[in-house]
């Protein structure tokens, strides 16, 4: 049994390619989980963006290209009782995954969450992995 998400803080201006630009959960979640860099998967966004006339942090538009890195989605993780685990709580979580946690998205890396504040007291809602590709 793997123990709780331990939280590790990021830099806040270390990925950023606009220091003005402060909600770019997606972009920064998505690099972290991926390894990309920040710079490519904030063009890669702005340009799904551009083919389906939405904004590159809207649902339909991150979704899609999670879509084209062959990243799964997965249901929520649920306790005993039903109820939504806490991120800080997730006992079975995936060593790498993209976790969407009331209207943030956040990223597991090696079995840490990274991200700029701590959001592990939220629950895990749906979340994505890596495609495994069996050769």
């Amino acid at each position: 049994m793997k123990q709780q998400i331990p939280f590790i803080e990021q830099c806040e201006s270390s990925m950023r390619i606009n220091q003005k630009f402060k909600d770019d959960c997606v972009v920064r979640a998505i690099s972290n989980a991926t390894g990309m860099a920040y710079k490519l998967v904030f063009e890669d966004l702005m340009k799904i963006g551009l083919e389906m006339y939405a904004w590159p942090n809207q649902d339909i538009v991150w979704m899609e290209y999670l879509s084209r890195l062959d990243w799964q989605k997965n249901k929520c993780p649920r306790d005993s009782n039903g109820k939504l685990i806490k991120l800080k709580y997730w006992k079975d979580h995936p060593d790498t995954a993209i976790v969407r946690n009331s209207g943030h998205l956040t990223a597991i890396v090696d079995g840490c969450c990274f991200d700029t504040w701590d959001c592990t007291y939220r629950p895990v809602n749906t979340y994505w992995t890596p495609e495994v590709h069996n050769v």
